[in-house]
């Protein structure tokens, strides 16, 4: 029988003190991010609104892109939590559905923490991940819900593969055979799922960069319908076509 594990050391004033510190520097740089962007974000502005010297705010992030890849690897990790939690509180959903669940769970955090989500995707996170191991690791954690669902549509035949892999040209379908042999979790989809994976990745982002950004037309200020429409119509066309597919109106109606 296993034993009891080793109860963890207590944490020390001076590393709880400086996990608050960390914490704090954190805090400021995500309102200067807000307010300005990733380019507002200032360490010397953060000294002085936390009452430190420069020095200091270095002593814990050695440059601004430290802070910044933090920030990511932040927002990917929350994102993550967010994702999972609305993939999992759908367990008894059919998959597409469930799909659907993460999909607004997805647009739901990128809205609450817009900043963040515009940090993380619309400006330095996919050049942070190409060389943090951290950020990329943290993404993959978010991502990786968006594969596990592709696995349960793909398992429960909503996603027509075989159409998938006929509609991509050879060099693609290696190059999808070449990005499951690199990414972690998604090492048993198709070269067809890994196709449905990108599309629907692209839709589900393209939206909610639009709606952030704010270039939808004003006249369509019902959002959360737009939103669901555009998700169910990439659903739908990802399904095979000989198979029945449930009403819109009627999904949306539960």
């Amino acid at each position: 029988m296993a034993g009891t594990p080793s109860p963890q050391p207590p944490v020390s004033r001076r590393d709880r003190r400086k996990a608050e510190t960390v914490d704090d520097i954190k805090a400021v740089a995500v309102r200067q991010l807000a307010a300005a962007g990733p380019t507002g974000i200032s360490m010397r502005a953060i000294a002085r609104d936390l009452d430190m010297t420069a020095t200091g705010v270095h002593y814990y992030f050695p440059d601004k892109q430290a802070l910044i890849d933090a920030l990511t690897v932040d927002g990917f990790t929350a994102l993550a939590a967010a994702v999972r939690s609305a993939y999992e509180q759908g367990s008894d959903l059919p998959p597409r559905e469930r799909w659907l669940t993460v999909a607004r769970a997805w647009r739901a955090w990128a809205l609450q923490h817009a900043a963040e989500y515009m940090l993380i995707y619309g400006h330095t996170g996919g050049a942070a991940r190409r060389v943090n191991e951290h950020v990329a690791k943290a993404m993959s954690s978010a991502v990786g819900v968006l594969y596990t669902s592709m696995r349960d549509c793909v398992g429960h035949g909503d996603i027509d593969v075989p159409r998938l892999e006929e509609a991509a040209p050879p060099a693609l379908r290696d190059q999808f055979a070449a990005w499951r042999d690199a990414a972690g979790g998604s090492g048993d989809l198709p070269e067809g799922a890994l196709a449905a994976c990108m599309l629907t990745y692209s839709r589900l982002h393209g939206a909610i960069v639009l709606e952030l950004v704010g270039h939808i037309p004003a006249q369509l200020t019902d959002h959360d319908a737009l939103f669901t429409m555009q998700m169910e119509h990439t659903t739908d066309a990802l399904h095979p076509l000989n198979a029945p597919v449930e009403a819109a109106g009627t999904r949306a109606s539960r």
